[in-house]
């Protein structure tokens, strides 16, 4: 949409409001368009003057001193330089002037618009519908004459009286020339004694147009010669009357109402061709009417809806959402919405008609398209909650062999313990069959007792709590988790006489996720780590483990875990595939294949992270990353 600031005046078109009417009449010769405007100190218009003002200035005898202020139009006509060009029609029109100022949004000064800078816009087809001059001009029109020997006064005081902006020079009816008020302004500024005669100053030859002409030709000259006015003669030469071009606007305006509805009513022929369902929506300042369909339109909703407004045709929230996205950005695309049972996507536009504001929205039937995802949406989250399902009876399998290799670690755990403490009562029965057993050496053999219980105690807790159940995310310290791991299954690995190297820094790591499931994938690594160890026989089995941070180019950080063992290494055609579900080189009875799987969808899916493993020089090597927040 063309907005009246694009055809906008400016350079020239305004002084200070404290300016002289000389420097109006400096303004208005440069500009050559018949006004200058009164800015205040922050450019906002107070006034104009005109060039009707000037010649009445000029005829009272008043000094060209005198403060523009005392002669300008206070009350200035102004709009806001976004209207579309159109409006400025009807605005011309409605207050019978021929310029009116723009303003922007802060109500500062943006230009002027006048009548001849709508020429260039028009479309010619505006005034080429069988117009021609006679079409025009009013019969009988009476025409102000003076002789050539009259005054540049005489002619200053017969605009005056008249309120015409031109008199012809000559004897009625024919004429040598016409002076006209931008005449009048240039000579002022050239400072021409009032006392001259007007035929020196005279515009000639006179600009001319007969009758049977076409308004195409008239203003094709007033164009070239930068008219505001065209004298119209007959075959003798003889003046008959005059054509401005306010009086070609006025008939321009009806003209162009006319060839808009045309215009549009070739453009609804054309929408009803068309396989898409259209409707227009004609909206004023309070309110929006659906007033047409096109025929596709009509057989997917029938007349129902024409007449009423579009909220009774889609929800209330659709409709303020399609509005809101036109009313901001002229157009919609794409927006679902749901009529009938049937699913559209909406895209339309805005436009106007003279001063009329139209809204077309074109519906798109996708409703076979919709279905089918709703169908596929569907499908999908029944495979999801099949394999959440599935991951859960994993989890739990997984679980349920964890506990078994705990119980197992227990079991190392409370071996020697239970051991002392059976050697303690077979200490006691001794003593007290040979009635050895002092007040002080028992409470010695029960004191050693107890600090047995209280470790065996103390390992339950570290088996309970690794067993917690996982709750919210939480930040914890990457190597407390880890210790707790190492601590559940040291005395499996004191037993095979397994060294664990844990590499770390003294400042903590921390991370955030769930630290138990965290110490979960450790204990995992750490247990494959043992039995393949075991397994091989290694004479010198070593696990290392080594923490560190890394520091990404955009200032991201990471925490890595790394345990090493000395065992020799995955085979390479295992590698791809020790992270799936059930795969185990441990047999069935020694493995599930669950838990490097699960250690996975806990790294990957709960932590955010990544897990791989890949051979080292002396054997396995997994590789644990999770983004330190």
């Amino acid at each position: 949409m063309v907005s009246l600031k694009s055809i906008a005046r400016k350079s020239h078109f305004s002084i200070p409001k404290d300016a002289t009417v000389e420097d109006a009449i400096d303004r208005m010769h440069k500009n050559r368009g018949g006004c200058v405007v009164l800015l205040d100190d922050e450019d906002i218009p107070v006034g104009i003057i005109t060039e009707s003002a000037v010649i009445k200035l000029l005829n009272s005898h008043l000094p060209t001193c005198t403060p523009a202020l005392d002669i300008c139009v206070t009350k200035v006509i102004t709009a806001n330089e976004n209207r579309p060009i159109d409006f400025a029609f009807d605005f011309l029109s409605e207050n019978k002037i021929r310029r009116f100022v723009l303003t922007d949004n802060d109500q500062h000064f943006a230009g002027i618009v006048m009548q001849e800078d709508l020429f260039d816009y028009l479309e010619e087809d505006v005034y080429k519908i069988d117009l021609k001059i006679s079409d025009i001009v009013i019969p009988g029109q009476k025409l102000v004459t003076i002789g050539g020997k009259a005054s540049i006064e005489m002619a200053l005081t017969l605009m005056q009286k008249h309120g015409i902006g031109s008199v012809l020079v000559g004897a009625a009816p024919y004429a040598e020339g016409i002076i006209t008020e931008k005449d009048i302004i240039g000579l002022a500024f050239a400072h021409v004694s009032l006392d001259e005669k007007v035929s020196a100053y005279i515009s000639s030859p006179l600009a001319t147009v007969t009758r049977k002409d076409t308004v195409t030709s008239a203003i094709e000259r007033m164009r070239r010669g930068g008219f505001r006015r065209i004298v119209v003669v007959d075959e003798k030469r003889r003046c008959i009357g005059m054509l401005t071009d306010r009086d070609i606007l006025r008939q321009i305006r009806g003209n162009y109402t006319r060839m808009l509805q045309s215009k549009i009513r070739h453009s609804q022929e054309i929408m009803d061709m068309l396989p898409e369902a259209i409707i227009e929506i004609f909206e004023t300042s309070d309110n929006q009417i659906v007033h047409w369909m096109n025929r596709r339109a009509m057989e997917m909703f029938g007349d129902r809806f024409i007449d009423r407004e579009p909220k009774e045709m889609f929800e209330v929230k659709d409709w303020d959402a399609i509005h809101a996205s036109l009313s901001e950005n002229s157009v919609v695309s794409g927006y679902k919405v749901g009529i009938d049972d049937m699913v559209f996507e909406i895209s339309g536009s805005v436009s106007l008609a003279g001063n009329n504001r139209y809204i077309k929205l074109i519906f798109k039937d996708v409703t076979i398209h919709e279905t089918a995802k709703r169908d596929l949406r569907a499908r999908i989250d029944e495979e999801i909650d099949k394999r959440m399902a599935q991951e859960f009876m994993l989890m739990q399998q997984s679980k349920l062999a964890t506990m078994g290799e705990m119980i197992g670690h227990i079991a190392h755990q409370w071996r020697q313990p239970l051991a002392q403490l059976g050697g303690i009562f077979m200490n006691i029965d001794a003593a007290v069959m040979f009635d050895e057993l002092s007040p002080k050496e028992m409470k010695e053999r029960i004191r050693q007792g107890n600090m047995l219980i209280k470790y065996m105690s103390r390992t339950i807790d570290d088996f309970r709590h690794f067993f917690e159940p996982a709750g919210k995310r939480k930040p914890f310290d990457l190597h407390l988790y880890v210790e707790n791991a190492i601590q559940i299954i040291q005395a499996s690995l004191t037993f095979h006489h397994i060294v664990v190297d844990f590499r770390r820094d003294q400042s903590p790591i921390h991370i955030t996720g769930y630290p138990s499931e965290f110490s979960q994938v450790v204990l995992n690594l750490l247990a494959n780590a043992k039995d393949i160890l075991v397994e091989r026989h290694i004479s010198k089995p070593r696990i290392t483990i080594t923490t560190e941070i890394l520091e990404e180019k955009d200032g991201r950080k990471r925490a890595r875990l790394i345990v090493e063992d000395n065992g020799g290494g995955i085979d390479d055609a295992h590698l791809e595939k020790i992270f799936d579900p059930y795969f185990t080189t441990k047999g069935n009875k020694k493995g599930t294949g669950l838990g490097l799987y699960m250690s996975r969808l806990i790294i990957e899916s709960k932590m955010k992270g990544t897990i791989h493993a890949k051979n080292g020089p002396q054997g396995a090597v997994f590789v644990v990353e999770i983004p330190k927040e």
